[in-house]
């Protein structure tokens, strides 16, 4: 009776054993075959890129530009390709804000980009785009009717930003905003269609400037013509500079209202 039990015992154990062996087996072969497969497909010469498909609006930038940006990054296998080298090269046009790459099946690569929108000139020689970054751009078909700003490095989106805020003021008194300057002294100097310039300080300029519009709006809209320079720098008016030459003071520019200065309205 023991010794029966004992030799079904035994039996057990070694059906487990052999079980165990045959999973450690189907394993083992399953890790082989998965390897020798990935080997397989990772190889350079199997599943090569075939082609490169470009989508987006074609207004600065040419397919054969794009095309040749990529040629360096774009070969070997479709699985080992390096997508951020890609989108890298791409970004690394001028004429493109951004891109996004993605593996297409089964052989291709998929490359969408977006062109930069400017939004006004910068400086002498650069564009800011519409988020107020700085990009340098050449063409034939620049927009060179963009307004122009101009500041210290690193001040774009705020000069736009502003500019964007002063021309929806200076609009509601019928003045249209050209020009915008943000020296190295940090104070605002706005030039206008109609040859006026406006000097406001850094901080805080649009309560000065709406005061002013509000003034211009009901005395001096006729005389924009002869005004040169208007410096809003000032707590209660602002100083008037003439085309003939003459200047109201801040006092003059508080104290009265008429064709040689104005007060705060």
């Amino acid at each position: 009776m023991q010794n029966a039990e004992a030799n079904r015992h035994g039996a057990e154990q070694g059906m487990g054993l052999f079980k165990a062996a045959v999973l450690l087996f189907t394993l083992l072969f399953v890790l082989l075959v998965l390897a020798f497969g990935a080997d397989w497909l990772l190889r350079t010469d199997n599943f090569p890129v075939q082609h490169v498909r470009f989508e987006g609006e074609f207004q600065h930038v040419t397919e054969q530009e794009l095309e040749q940006a990529v040629m360096h990054t774009v070969h070997g296998n479709f699985f080992m390709l390096n997508l951020d080298a890609i989108k890298a090269r791409v970004e690394a046009l001028p004429w493109i804000y951004k891109a996004s790459v993605r593996r297409q099946w089964p052989q291709d690569v998929s490359v969408q980009f977006v062109e930069q929108q400017l939004a006004a000139r910068w400086g002498d020689s650069a564009w800011l785009n519409q988020l107020g970054d700085v990009v340098r751009v050449s063409g034939k078909d620049l927009p060179l009717e963009l307004p122009r700003l101009a500041g210290p490095d690193g001040t774009g989106a705020s000069v736009l930003q502003h500019y964007q805020n002063f021309g929806r003021i200076l609009t509601a008194a019928g003045l249209k905003l050209e020009r915008l300057v943000l020296t190295p002294r940090r104070t605002w100097q706005l030039g206008l269609a109609n040859g006026m310039t406006l000097v406001l300080e850094q901080e805080q300029p649009e309560p000065k400037l709406e005061r002013f519009a509000r003034t211009y709006a009901q005395s001096f809209a006729q005389l924009g013509g002869d005004i040169k320079q208007v410096d809003l720098r000032y707590a209660n008016g602002f100083a008037v500079e003439w085309i003939s030459g003459r200047a109201a003071s801040p006092r003059q520019a508080v104290g009265h209202a008429g064709p040689r200065a104005a007060n705060e309205g």
